[in-house]
């Protein structure tokens, strides 16, 4: 009953499967010009890893490889980084033996042609809402397409706008990549007292045994989508209904306000526990059967305590309430 603090993009979830690099057959001519046509295709390559970072977008990138039956070209998508607004997928790539009118499908353009970063791009009409894709034809056979995708359409076309020069500079013919200003909050550097403790040893063994259809034992893992994260889990007792595991989370670069599921999101009430005031967060993630609650141990760095109830809605907080005074006595400083 481990908490899953990410979902995968659905469009992503939808098409990515494994492998990068994609070599196609054809013999694709190029706009006089601008060079050949490259036949070996790897789409990870359109972005570096700096400038992926600078978008605000996580590395590495998921590939996706051509599908010629569904007319779909090798593509790479990057998600949004953690912290940055709005949530985004960033999907850029890269055809060098499709036609480009079969490709669209009577698609309608959306904008009139705009030059950036040596080539034209047309924004198309999608069959997602929330997309916005502009598409360069670079040969006879052979495009290029940089599209987003948020909650909003207008904020997709101006990120999308803003990809577009950095990929166009790893097309052959295209102009060298303008400097970009870094988007989103600068990474903390993990430090203070929760760097170097157990979150394991937050809960002793006879304290352990006061939470109820938990077990004694907790487990230690790192988190593979919080940075520098790691949490101890005591599993449940009484099957898959019922009360939910007890997690105890350090976030040694992680603010208070960081934490996935809480972020953006106000608390519902406050627990004072000696002093310490911790911030609680039922329907934590949207999930109303999970708990969490958060304390700032510095301001870069903060711990975070979740459980839950599955089939009485009363319950969902009762546990992390009843486990914050023993987590908060073995608090590390």
């Amino acid at each position: 009953m481990r908490m899953k603090w990410r979902a995968a993009a659905a469009v992503a979830a939808a098409v990515v499967v494994a492998g990068c690099t994609v070599t196609v057959g054809g013999s694709a001519s190029p706009v006089p010009g601008q060079g050949p046509v490259t036949k070996a295709v790897d789409t990870c390559a359109l972005l570096s890893p700096d400038q992926v970072d600078a978008l605000g977008y996580e590395s590495p990138g998921k590939p996706v490889k051509e599908n010629k039956e569904r007319l779909q070209p090798p593509m790479c998508l990057w998600n949004s980084k953690d912290g940055v607004e709005p949530t985004a997928v960033l999907n850029v790539g890269l055809a060098t033996d499709m036609n480009f009118d079969e490709y669209l499908s009577g698609a309608v353009a959306k904008s009139s042609p705009q030059q950036i970063g040596g080539f034209s791009w047309t924004q198309y009409a999608s069959i997602v809402p929330d997309d916005c894709t502009f598409y360069a034809v670079l040969g006879n056979k052979s495009f290029a397409y940089v599209g987003v995708s948020t909650a909003n359409p207008d904020k997709s076309c101006e990120l999308a706008k803003a990809a577009i020069p950095q990929a166009a500079a790893h097309l052959p013919g295209g102009q060298d990549a303008p400097p970009i200003t870094p988007t989103g909050p600068a990474k903390a550097e993990p430090g203070g007292p929760l760097l170097s403790a157990d979150p394991c040893a937050m809960l002793k063994p006879e304290q352990v045994a006061q939470l109820p259809n938990i077990k004694p034992e907790g487990e230690k893992d790192n988190s593979s989508s919080v940075p520098n994260a790691s949490y101890c889990l005591w599993d449940d007792t009484d099957g898959d209904g019922g009360q939910k595991a007890f997690e105890v989370w350090f976030g040694p670069s992680t603010p208070v306000g960081e934490w996935p599921g809480a972020k953006g999101v106000q608390p519902t009430e406050t627990v004072d526990v000696g002093g310490k005031k911790w911030g609680l967060f039922p329907n934590l993630g949207g999930l109303r059967v999970t708990c969490g609650a958060t304390l700032a141990i510095t301001d870069t760095s903060s711990v975070q305590v979740v459980s839950g109830f599955i089939g009485d809605d009363n319950k969902t907080c009762d546990l992390v309430k009843q486990g914050l005074p023993l987590v908060t006595a073995n608090l590390p400083g």
